[in-house]
């Protein structure tokens, strides 16, 4: 698939210049009073924005497809977004905004673990319902959250079995993001690596803001590792993407990503991603009827060049359908009412296959496929099904015990 013009995206995400600056942005349709109000949540600017902007985006997409469907309960939804701005202080504002003066029923977004932790204790404090929908480390354990994306335990490591297999590679140098998500995939990383018979001989972490990774490339090239894992994130890491083969290392050492998707690959060359691989829930090239029909509804919403998706748009668009169907079950859009139908362990058809909810943990099962990137495009070269949360499952189970609002940080050995 074509991709949409880089300019505009470099702009809309703050690459390769100064970040754009903008209003937050509000959708509010329609304004009647007898609608449900729903909250959104993203980055659709600054460094996080290469995955904000296709996470509004799906979530403008489900609820305008619910409404031409009829609605919710004979009721059409009221959208109200915000962009954060890839801001830790504008997603508690408008937290607490989405929560009082908006009085929404139902919030979705939030991108990196540290967002979704600056927001989600403000949501249990005013008792909204909160969907998160970013793949990420694992261990949130919160009666009001459902976290409907991929953990490590789904896609981490069936990438290294993948990766070290194919290459036969028993050391790995770990590059990742300097917070949370970032340290703690390392760790899963390490315990992977040790379970498929290699070992992790170094790692290194980087700030959002870094953008110059010759000194770190120059290190992994003495210490000749038989894999590189990144787990780099935001617009900034691209940077990579780029230097690491005009350093010549593209076939000298394989590159997997737990991270690299659409996103990044509309940032490089066709030549720059050539071998990268990744593993997520959903990719695009899915060659299923459902996705086939998906796709169609996405590009005449928002035109047959619209820039390739991934798996965050997807868990978006499964979220909401999933909460939808939870309302519909209740005959409520009462909180409670609403989580108590969830942990019955709802599913849905989405693009990607179907997505079912975990009543412990309050995570998802589903299908997990890796892609190699050749010619610019992910190929798939296996599909799981119905893989389950089992690393979140360590620490968690609201079943038996409901009264719990924490995120653990799950013990790697």
């Amino acid at each position: 698939m074509s991709k949409v013009n880089r300019r505009t995206l470099l702009k809309a995400a703050g690459i390769g210049g100064a970040a754009m600056v903008a209003a937050p942005t509000i959708i509010v349709k329609p304004a009647r009073a007898d609608t449900i109000r729903v909250g959104g949540l993203h980055d659709r600017t600054g460094v996080i924005g290469i995955y904000g902007n296709e996470m509004a985006d799906a979530l403008v997409f489900a609820v305008d497809e619910i409404n031409g469907a009829g609605g919710v309960l004979g009721q059409q939804l009221e959208l109200v977004e915000y962009d954060a701005q890839s801001t830790m202080a504008n997603y508690s504002q408008y937290a607490q905004r989405l929560s009082t003066s908006d009085q929404v029923d139902v919030i979705f977004g939030g991108i990196t673990s540290a967002s979704r932790e600056s927001i989600r204790p403000v949501f249990d404090r005013f008792r909204k319902l909160y969907f998160y929908s970013t793949f990420y480390e694992g261990g949130v354990c919160d009666r009001t959250v459902f976290c409907n994306a991929e953990t490590p335990a789904q896609i981490n490591g069936p990438l290294l079995k993948y990766a070290m297999d194919k290459f036969g590679a028993k050391t790995v140098y770990t590059i990742a993001a300097d917070y949370i998500y970032g340290q703690i995939t390392a760790d899963w990383i390490k315990k992977y690596a040790k379970d498929f018979g290699g070992e992790v001989i170094a790692e290194e972490f980087f700030p959002l803001d870094v953008g110059d990774f010759a000194s770190t490339i120059t290190k992994i090239q003495q210490a000749d590792p038989d894999l590189v894992v990144s787990a780099l994130v935001g617009g900034n890491h691209i940077g990579f993407y780029r230097q690491w083969p005009a350093a010549g290392m593209q076939d000298k050492i394989p590159v997997a990503s737990t991270v690299f998707g659409p996103w990044e690959n509309a940032f490089v060359s066709a030549e720059e991603s050539e071998g990268i691989m990744c593993s997520y829930h959903y990719f695009q090239s899915i060659d299923s009827p459902a996705n086939a029909a998906f796709l169609e509804r996405w590009r005449g919403r928002y035109g047959a060049d619209a820039q390739e998706i991934g798996t965050l748009a997807v868990c978006t668009y499964n979220s909401v359908n999933m909460w939808k169907k939870a309302v519909e079950q209740a005959g409520t859009i009462e909180r409670m009412a609403v989580i108590e139908a969830l942990e019955t362990g709802i599913s849905v058809e989405g693009p990607g296959g179907t997505v079912t909810m975990d009543p412990p943990t309050h995570h998802t099962i589903m299908s997990a496929a890796i892609a190699e990137l050749r010619g610019g495009q992910f190929d798939i070269v296996e599909v799981a099904e119905n893989r389950t949360p089992d690393d979140t499952a360590t620490v968690c189970d609201l079943i038996s015990n409901p009264d719990q609002a924490t995120q653990y940080r799950i013990e790697v050995d």
